[in-house]
């Protein structure tokens, strides 16, 4: 097999009617600084002068190579010209790409694709492509033939020529392999181009102050949100929520094809979230406009909220920043004011308050899955820490405590005992039925506001 570039580029273009592009690309890992047109134009020159050195000196016939005449090279026929008049371009599809890589086709897809992304804001692009497989077995079929080792994939060329051709188009957008902000596909099997917006992500905090509202939409258990009397025909258990108080009108300003809430952990539905509120994301998919003014939107939200919620949003951030939240939100400590009804008066010294707050703190409770939510969740035995429990009012059938714990334990079921599945808890120590009646989340701690 010839090991010669020369030697190789002079079999294959013998064989195979080929572009300038397509040529240089079986080479293409070979030098830097040259796109593979020019690489394959130098590789015809060299092939042509070699023949004119020998013509001038054997008088040998024209080259027996229509690559050396192919409509991206005039070079080849005017030289050839002047020895052979009769000699013409050869204005053939070339065999590998079938002229997907002409500059007419990349110019023309480049317009559609500049038509496509025109209803879309981003600030980062990437080009991707799928190719018939016509092309790419065929392709591969000449690197075996021809024992070329140092060849780059079409797939590469063209989407970086499609590239460099909207980043001169585009001059305020990047090209991002990482996380862009928008992916174009060149579908040239379906001749189509495909435009995938990547989401959105946005960091905020909210308080509720408003009792019965749910963090997200809960759909009605009946219908499952199809809508049915249950429900009142609205698919929800709930007319309200915190995710739709605040996905709404972002995803309305982002025109986005959909929204997803993610919270760092949750309070209960009866609960209020007060303090510098709970942490969320929300994921914004598909979104065509990417510069919202966050001021305004969340002036809208608070409105629209009247009261019930308050958001603050932060800007934007990433989809890290929401498995960072799922997964400290079971770590952070959460700070609960908890009002506890008493079944029986309770009459409380100080030395005993004093030493109930000290048995509660700095302690490791044992919580089996409450049997509130046990239809819902694994039934297991978790373990929990109180940092610290504080009673601040005593009355004869009501206290009102606040404490300090990691994310996850169950502040009812810390109170009441749950028939004994959680372990210890307050009605045990204080020999009285005690049951939750009113909580609110006073903070939730993490790097902005730690303990």
């Amino acid at each position: 097999m010839e090991s010669s570039i020369l030697g190789k580029v002079s079999q294959l273009v013998r064989d195979i009617h080929c572009c300038n592009s397509c040529l240089g690309r079986q080479f293409g890992n070979l030098l830097s600084g040259l796109s593979n047109a020019k690489r394959g134009e130098a590789l015809k020159i060299l092939l042509l002068m070699d023949w004119e050195n020998n013509y001038r000196l054997l008088t040998i016939d024209p080259p027996d190579s229509s690559s050396l005449l192919s409509k991206d090279f005039n070079i080849g026929s005017l030289s050839i010209q002047r020895f052979f008049p009769e000699t013409q371009p050869v204005d053939l599809p070339c065999d590998i790409c079938q002229d997907v890589l002409s500059s007419h086709k990349l110019k023309t897809l480049t317009t559609d694709a500049l038509k496509a992304l025109d209803e879309y804001e981003f600030s980062t692009f990437l080009v991707g492509s799928q190719f018939p497989p016509s092309i790419i077995d065929k392709e591969d079929t000449i690197r075996g033939t021809y024992n070329l080792e140092f060849g780059e994939s079409i797939k590469s060329e063209f989407n970086r020529e499609i590239g460099k051709r909207l980043q001169d188009q585009i001059n305020y957008a990047l090209v991002e392999f990482k996380a862009p902000d928008v992916v174009l596909t060149f579908d040239l099997i379906n001749d189509q181009i495909k435009i995938k917006s990547n989401p959105l992500f946005i960091l905020g905090r909210y308080r509720k102050f408003k009792r019965g509202i749910p963090q997200s939409k809960w759909f009605c258990r009946k219908c499952h949100g199809k809508g049915c009397k249950y429900c009142n025909f609205s698919g929800k258990m709930y007319q309200e929520s915190v995710e739709e108080f605040i996905s709404k009108p972002i995803l309305s300003a982002a025109k986005g094809r959909a929204s997803k809430f993610h919270g760092s952990g949750r309070e209960d539905i009866d609960a209020r979230m007060l303090g510098s509120g709970r942490p969320f994301v929300l994921e914004i998919s598909e979104p065509k406009k990417r510069n919202l003014n966050f001021k305004l939107l969340e002036r809208k939200i608070n409105e629209n909220a009247a009261g019930k919620v308050e958001i603050e949003i932060e800007g934007l951030t990433n989809r890290t920043k929401v498995r960072e939240l799922k997964t400290r939100s079971s770590r952070n400590a959460k700070g609960y004011r908890v009002i506890i009804s008493l079944k029986t008066p309770l009459k409380l010294g100080e030395s005993e308050s004093l030493s109930i707050e000290d048995e509660f703190s700095d302690l490791l409770i044992q919580q089996r899955t409450p049997l509130r939510v046990a239809h819902r969740r694994a039934d297991k035995v978790r373990s929990r820490r109180i940092n610290s429990f504080r009673i601040e009012k005593i009355e004869p059938h009501q206290l009102t405590v606040y404490i300090v714990c990691e994310g996850g334990l169950y502040v009812k079921e810390l109170i009441s005992g749950d028939e004994g599945r959680t372990q210890p808890n307050l009605s045990e120590r204080l020999n009285i039925t005690a049951e939750v009646t009113q909580l609110d989340v006073i903070e939730v701690f993490d790097d902005k506001n730690s303990l």
